[in-house]
């Protein structure tokens, strides 16, 4: 991928979402140059309480996420936390929106609870990869196949097991959004020793 088009990435949050998985992403991305767009799922743009009580401001909401396929995002994100993952899941609006940029080959992703909980239970991708916290593999459907590496991609879909992969995550998402030379830049000024 082009290293200088502008690329735009839309992350969902909702309560209890997992703030390392949140915000280290985010973070690595809008390092890189990507332009990301925090949506939430609460009908208005207060701030949102995350797991360990940290609160994040939105940019909009979920409802002023355009419909349009001449609108579409890069990359969509969804942080974990098993109460924020449970809403996600239970999300129509997200649903199509997650439908709509998978049809388009365009990047989605999740961490920790999400992939599991969300993913799966949507049925997204079916017969790809994924990992998740470890605890919640259980609740992965029989058309996923549960991977144990911290980060995995499978065609347009990357997913990551939890806070202590979100680093590696976001530098992954970096990568695939910006090429190489920006993740090395970027890994290089944040030094950052993968693991």
């Amino acid at each position: 991928m082009s290293n200088e088009s502008q690329k735009r990435a839309l992350v969902f949050l909702a309560p209890g979402f997992e703030e390392v998985e949140f915000v280290t992403p985010v973070d690595i991305l809008r390092r890189g140059g990507v332009e990301v767009t925090i949506a939430s799922l609460q009908g208005d743009k207060s701030a949102v309480e995350g797991r360990n009580g940290i609160k994040i401001a939105p940019d909009c909401t979920i409802a002023e996420i355009s419909s349009s396929p001449d609108d579409l995002y890069d990359l969509l994100m969804l942080p974990g936390g098993l109460k924020a993952a449970e809403a996600f899941a239970a999300s129509g609006i997200l649903q199509e929106i997650f439908t709509l940029h998978n049809n388009a080959s365009k990047l989605v992703s999740a961490i920790c609870a999400s992939p599991a909980v969300v993913f799966s239970g949507w049925k997204l991708n079916k017969g790809k990869s994924l990992t998740c916290y470890p605890a919640l593999a259980i609740r992965i459907d029989s058309c996923h196949t549960f991977s144990a590496d911290p980060v995995v991609v499978d065609g347009n879909m990357i997913t990551s097991q939890g806070p202590g992969t979100a680093f590696a995550f976001g530098m992954k998402l970096l990568e695939l959004l910006k090429g190489d030379d920006v993740r090395g830049r970027i890994t290089s000024d944040m030094l950052y020793q993968s693991p």
